[in-house]
């Protein structure tokens, strides 16, 4: 009896552990491999190379016999056979000696007779076998290795006539364009290898535009069945996207796969699948493949404009989404941080280094990080900026009078122009950081034009209509401009035409600082009432029996945001189930 934690011992030999030796002996000896062709691929003839048990194993004499472990206990005995000490391999214990069907000249010797009906001469030189199982990278199978038809450099396949007359009659512009999109829908994830992480992007996709998805009512399709349908027909059984019928109203859905597309990828994509470069290349893989096939296989002739525009700016999200992500974590930079802890904004007071309780941490190995700015620090870092780059007024209130704030706003921007730091500039912050080496390092600044501009999102969703009769936020501040002095280190991150939602302090002596970024957005942001179907739905208006007193009681309602959003934009390209 063993324990639990205790293994069973291996027994010494395979319960027919002679025969086992016998068959495999007979595979490496000298009657059989000069002409076992296969196994010479193995092991190399006369390199006696050793070959893959499991292979062996996989021989028709040897597969009755089995568990591996006993077949190699087996084979260890062996006096005419070597196996490895891990168990994997297998090679003689003396190299093949003179001709193998390897050679040439092997078939060409008079005294060796063969039917020429049954032998296949080989090919010379003959290739030999890999041994070692094929290594795939972390996460990867065999089978994702395959092509899948999201690559960039994937083409699609010319089509043969009768499947282009297919396509004509099931891609007819008679038919209406919901069933057009829905046919195209099954038939390229039928041509797509949908590996989880595509194919949860296409669902999410699919039900922001309006697609539904769901199971199969009837999926017990037999061969027979699907032998006596058309391509159309089995792409119609077998799907499991559909387009609602009502999505054809056009006072409550258009047909915008531009729209769409950006409003997915800008607002949708980021805040559910994060920054990280392959998952944004893989989204962007998704769509342009999709519009790629409406493209190539003219499901749609009427939107081919806006599916081209919707293509290209694929390769705008490629390159932005990564930048936001990086620029996002940058802003505001040294100064304005610096700005902010000064005049009371949302820096102030964030600095830990000198508080009891963060030193003792230090002292038991806790790394707390870079946690707020020191005063010391902060007034140095403002006060070089201002004497560098401000006007001759705004420098002279250094020693004047204090500085106050005159302005606390918070503005949607939108960045206009990038201006690095100049020549002189650098030279000067050179200067000074001699002068302050021993405290801190001070970096060049550059310029951060931008302007105000409205943004709409689901907030507004939330607006009192009597307070807000037209469902959103005031427009009037829009077009407002502000210059906002940035590190060269911070102004690379950035690019002309990313949004931010930012909050602002102006000072007296027309300098503005960029206290807060709290969201930073790509150039082709847009916010959909789509978003809105991704959530749960809420639930119906119930009317509750609530207990006041001993023998009071009252209704109250227990309501929900029940209802459809009126005004969602459809483009047909989105869906996915919950």
């Amino acid at each position: 009896m063993t324990t639990p934690n205790e293994k069973a011992p291996v027994p010494d030999d395979h319960p027919d552990g002679p025969e086992i030796r016998r068959q495999v002996e007979f595979y490496f000896s000298d009657e059989n491999l000069p002409t076992d062709l296969h196994l010479l691929q193995c092991c190399g003839g006369r390199e006696n190379l050793p070959v893959s048990i499991s292979r062996i194993c996989g021989f028709k004499k040897m597969r009755s016999y089995k568990q591996k472990s006993l077949i190699v206990a087996a084979l260890r005995k062996s006096a005419f056979l070597t196996v490895t000490e891990d168990g994997k391999q297998i090679s003689r214990k003396v190299p093949l000696q003179g001709p193998c069907a390897l050679d040439e000249s092997f078939y060409e010797d008079d005294e060796i007779t063969y039917d020429p009906r049954v032998r296949k001469p080989a090919v010379h030189p003959v290739p030999l076998l890999p041994q070692a199982k094929a290594e795939y990278p972390p996460g990867m199978t065999k089978n994702m290795m395959k092509p899948t038809g999201f690559e960039d450099t994937y083409v699609e396949a010319p089509i043969t006539p009768d499947e282009a007359k297919d396509e004509e009659a099931m891609y007819d512009p008679d038919k209406s364009f919901l069933e057009r999109i829905e046919i195209a829908i099954q038939r390229f994830k039928q041509k797509r290898r949908m590996h989880e992480i595509y194919a949860n992007v296409f669902n999410k996709w699919m039900k922001f535009g309006g697609v539904e998805c769901s199971q199969r009512m009837f999926g017990g399709l037999s061969k027979h069945d699907i032998a006596a349908m058309d391509k159309e027909e089995i792409a119609v059984a077998t799907a499991t996207h559909n387009v609602p019928w009502d999505r054809g109203d056009e006072k409550q859905w258009v047909t915008d796969f531009v729209g769409v597309g950006e409003a997915f990828m800008s607002s949708f994509f980021p805040d559910h699948y994060g920054f990280a470069p392959s998952q944004i290349q893989n989204g962007c893989k998704v769509l342009r493949s999709f519009y790629n096939y409406l493209l190539y296989h003219s499901v749609c002739p009427e939107y081919n404009d806006d599916l081209k525009k919707a293509r290209d700016f694929c390769n705008v999200a490629e390159a932005e989404l990564p930048k936001i992500n990086n620029a996002g974590l940058a802003l505001p930079g040294p100064f304005n941080t610096a700005a902010s802890t000064i005049f009371g904004g949302s820096k102030a007071g964030t600095y830990i280094g000198d508080k009891e309780w963060a030193c003792q941490l230090r002292k038991e190995g806790m790394d707390l990080g870079d946690t707020g700015v020191m005063d010391e620090e902060a007034r140095i870092t403002f006060v070089t900026g201002v004497t560098i780059l401000g006007t001759d007024e705004q420098e002279a209130m250094l020693h004047t009078k204090q500085y106050k704030v005159l302005k606390d706003e918070s503005f949607a921007l939108e960045v206009v122009s990038i201006t690095p730091s100049t020549t002189d500039t650098r030279e000067m912050y050179s200067e000074q950081n001699k002068t302050w080496a021993s405290k801190l390092r001070l970096e060049p600044l550059g310029v951060l034009a931008c302007r105000s501009i409205h943004l709409g999102d689901r907030n507004e969703y939330d607006l009192p209509k009597d307070k807000y009769p037209e469902g959103c936020f005031a427009k009037m501040e829009a077009g407002k401009e502000f210059a906002f002095w940035v590190e060269d280190r911070v102004l690379q991150e950035c690019f002309a035409g990313m949004k931010m939602h930012a909050r602002i302090l102006t000072l007296e002596g027309g300098i503005t600082i960029l206290d807060e970024v709290t969201h930073v957005m790509c150039s082709f942001y847009r916010w959909l009432p789509n978003e809105l179907l991704m959530a749960s739905r809420s639930p119906k208006e119930v009317v509750v029996r609530k207990k006041v007193g001993d023998d009071e009681e009252v209704d109250g309602k227990d309501q929900g945001d029940e209802g459809q959003v009126e005004g969602s934009k459809f483009a047909d390209d989105g869906s996915d189930e919950e």
